[in-house]
């Protein structure tokens, strides 16, 4: 009975590791994929000219603003060499002249780089069309090919390009927590 059990213990050691080496032999299934979304922008030529076409606009509009800039330094300078000579309403006019275009200066910018400005709505013309094509291709490869989850690795933060809903737990977690319905 001793050596029965002996050899039934050593049998299923066997097949035991039998297993853990054929499995250990099958290539590993992934349910996630990456992209670099730097090469793959380089690589479509619409996003180039695209690219170019922003550069183009944005050096222009610095260079209005830097115009205005140095038109309000050169009052400044004319405003602190005159300044002895001026009367009190004199001062007054030339420094709101001063500060007026600093003004100008200050609404362009925020005209064409701040939020919602010309070049955000440029890019948002121009680059994002580029990036939901790239994003339509990575849901269809991921749906045929079985991916959760595509991330970016281009992106310093490991940007999650594509998610299939069914990888979210997030409900599962409020359950965990208490908080499901």
């Amino acid at each position: 009975m001793k050596k029965n059990l002996i050899r039934i213990m050593t049998a299923l050691t066997v097949l035991a590791l039998a297993f853990t080496v054929a499995k250990a032999q099958e290539p590993a299934v992934r349910n996630y994929a990456l992209i670099d979304m730097q090469y793959l922008l380089e690589q479509i030529p619409p996003y180039k000219s695209a690219t170019e076409e922003i550069e183009k606009k944005a050096k222009a509009w610095n260079k209005e603003i830097n115009q205005l800039n140095k038109q309000a330094k050169q009052l400044y300078k004319k405003y602190q060499e005159d300044y002895p000579k001026m009367t009190p309403e004199d001062r007054v006019k030339c420094e709101n002249a001063i500060v007026q275009v600093e003004e100008k200066s200050a609404d362009l910018q925020k005209k064409y780089f701040g939020r919602g400005g010309e070049a955000m709505k440029l890019q948002e013309k121009l680059i994002k069309p580029i990036q939901d094509s790239i994003y339509k291709a990575v849901k269809l490869i991921s749906e045929r090919r079985g991916y959760q989850i595509v991330f970016d690795r281009a992106s310093s933060v490991g940007s999650i390009i594509y998610a299939d809903p069914k990888a979210d737990i997030s409900n599962d977690v409020l359950t965990v927590l208490g908080y499901s319905e």
